[in-house]
């Protein structure tokens, strides 16, 4: 039973974190570009932040089993969208991610 757990663990540490697939975020990537910013409004304001008038919304990179998002509002309020592989969202200002030591928005150009 040891050896079992053992090698179950070893080869769960050595599956990269990227391979794991976020059927939601796919999903997202699938839209067009107004529903992508609906929706990402919608997670915005749902997690009790400011976004009267949304902008750019870009796919950025997985961060460990999250997918994240950027997305730029009016008044210079930007986020990051944390996408969980069992569809929780966690949205973070971009000014509070070095704090939180997570990777910076990056936007594009």
């Amino acid at each position: 039973m040891k050896t079992i757990i053992a090698l179950t663990a070893a080869a769960l540490a050595a599956a990269p974190a990227a391979a794991l697939n976020n059927d939601f975020s796919n999903q997202l990537k699938k839209l067009s570009p107004i529903q992508q910013r609906a929706t990402m409004r919608r997670a915005v304001l749902d997690s009790g932040q400011y976004c009267k008038r949304i902008g750019p919304v870009a796919y950025q990179a997985p961060y460990k089993n999250l997918e994240m998002w950027t997305v730029q509002c009016d008044r210079g309020a930007a986020y990051a969208v944390f996408i969980g592989l069992d569809a929780s969202v966690q949205v973070r200002p971009c000014r509070d991610l070095v704090t939180l030591k997570l990777p910076a928005c990056r936007f594009p150009k």
